[in-house]
């Protein structure tokens, strides 16, 4: 065996530079049979020792190549059982996979090769799995994304370490892993498909990078050097964006299967654009758990709900809703719950309302106060000098009310007078001179008197069941959250 310092130490170096291995590694290697992947196995057998791996060989077989991909793995089988590395392989039909989902046959063999990747790591217990992307494909994907349209994380490329995969090839260039490869007696399979211009990543490869080079005949590497530069650019914004994230995330959580979080819309855009689209992709992450369908003109759409007024919303890929209300930014994943509710109000006594978590005291006051100055405010009210949470009650002259009382959410027309005005209002329109968010709105009981609107609870009584001069009896209702 020959060494070939220069390639070894540029692989070395870019595991330490990663730090790709912690001591002990255990490792999944990626290897289809060519030339980069069996360079990997191979440079990783020499170095084992060195960073104390332990090595397992993965191979699939894409079942598009027929015998071809057949005579692959065995060649796989054998060069593993050479080098002393235990090898895991399996078959899948990739091209059913393609016409199932609707993927083109790259893409659908990338998410087979990655899920038995996974599937290997698992059964092994691998912290790592490695594959053997190089600095040839590295400058072939900035190209591709470059062509299908890309932002400056595109422009970065293909990561040297993402979660469990490494990449220790990724600054080595494919001349060098063929030099590599005849050094040491390598003679790894040749895929027949690498040629077929049908595929992007081909023709990019074997026609465009070609006619570049006679406008710099260094295109690759500037290339190369291109994705080096911009990473720190990236790595740069990806901070700042995070902590703007952080200053302007007003609350978040988690409820009935829906996760949802709420920035501060006018921070957000008082931000340089830049860190605007930054913010709003981590939380679509955040929400979402991933980016996945999300495109540039998804961030742009939801930058211009800043021009509407009132509450605007757009639904986005993967059942998320972006809402805007007055002040706050919504973001929220899963299918809304449509909460119904209906219940009579005993009275006296409590009443629970489960859909919403709320329980209800009422307690009949028959002796009242000799002054009425304090009850003044249906939910903003106080007795005396005590404050008792006035939100949270209410104080209605009990002689005006028709029994039974009843609690239902809110319906098409609804109307009552809001304390202290004159002339009926909407229950809708009230909410919007309030800024109370359209996600809250639908959560707010009504207390309803022979049809007519009697309280909004926790936020107003009407004027007409109000305690005044003349009131005799008064009903105190108290609402409190079932679990305090």
């Amino acid at each position: 065996m020959k060494n070939h310092i220069s390639l070894l130490e540029k692989a070395k170096k870019t595991i330490e530079k990663y730090r790709m291995f912690p001591p002990g590694a255990k490792v999944v290697v990626g290897v289809s049979g060519g030339p980069d992947s069996s360079t990997l196995l191979h440079l990783l057998c020499r170095l084992r020792s060195e960073y104390d791996l332990h090595l397992w060989a993965a191979h699939l077989n894409h079942g598009l190549r027929g015998a071809e991909a057949a005579e692959e793995a065995e060649w796989v089988e054998r060069f593993a059982f050479k080098l002393g590395i235990p090898l895991i392989s399996d078959s899948f039909d990739v091209a059913s996979l393609a016409k199932e989902k609707g993927l083109g046959l790259e893409e659908a063999g990338r998410r087979a090769r990655y899920d038995f990747f996974e599937d290997v790591a698992h059964q092994v217990a691998a912290a790592r799995i490695a594959l053997g992307h190089t600095a040839s494909d590295q400058i072939e994907t900035i190209l591709m994304r470059v062509i299908k349209g890309t932002g400056l994380d595109g422009l970065c490329g293909i990561p040297p370490i993402r979660g469990k995969v490494v990449r220790p090839l990724i600054e080595v260039f494919r001349e060098e892993i063929e030099k590599y490869c005849q050094e040491n007696n390598l003679s790894p399979c040749l895929d027949s498909s690498n040629r077929e211009i049908s595929f992007l990543r081909n023709r990019i490869r074997l026609e465009l990078l070609p006619f570049l080079k006679d406008y710099n005949p260094q295109i690759s590497k500037a290339l190369f050097q291109l994705g080096k530069i911009l990473k720190e650019d990236v790595d740069f914004l990806k901070e700042e964006g995070e902590e703007s994230f952080k200053g302007l995330l007003k609350e978040e959580g988690e409820k009935d299967k829906q996760r949802w979080l709420v920035l501060d819309v006018e921070k957000l855009f008082r931000l340089h654009p830049a860190l605007q689209k930054r913010v709003l992709r981590q939380a679509i992450r955040e929400t979402k758990g991933n980016l996945k369908g999300i495109t540039f003109e998804h961030l742009v759409s939801i930058l211009k709900l800043n021009g509407e007024k009132g509450a605007r919303w757009l639904n986005l890929p993967g059942d998320l809703v972006v809402q805007r209300e007055y002040k706050d930014l919504l973001f929220r994943k899963g299918k809304p719950r449509d909460i119904s509710f209906a219940s009579s109000l005993t009275v006296p006594g409590k009443t629970e309302l489960p859909q919403l978590n709320l329980v209800f005291e009422a307690e009949l006051i028959s002796e009242v106060p000799g002054s009425f100055s304090s009850l003044t405010r249906g939910g903003k009210v106080k007795l005396g000098e005590k404050r008792e949470f006035p939100e949270r009650q209410a104080w209605l002259d009990f002689d005006k009310l028709v029994l039974p009382l009843f609690l239902r959410g809110r319906e098409k027309g609804d109307r009552f007078t809001p304390l202290g005005m004159k002339g009926s209002k909407k229950v809708k329109d009230f909410f919007i001179d309030l800024k109370v968010p359209l996600q809250k709105r639908e959560r707010v009981p009504l207390l309803i008197s022979k049809g007519k609107v009697v309280w909004v609870v926790g936020y107003r009584i009407s004027e007409c069941f109000k305690v005044d001069k003349e009131t005799k009896r008064i009903l105190k209702i108290r609402i409190s959250k079932a679990d305090d």
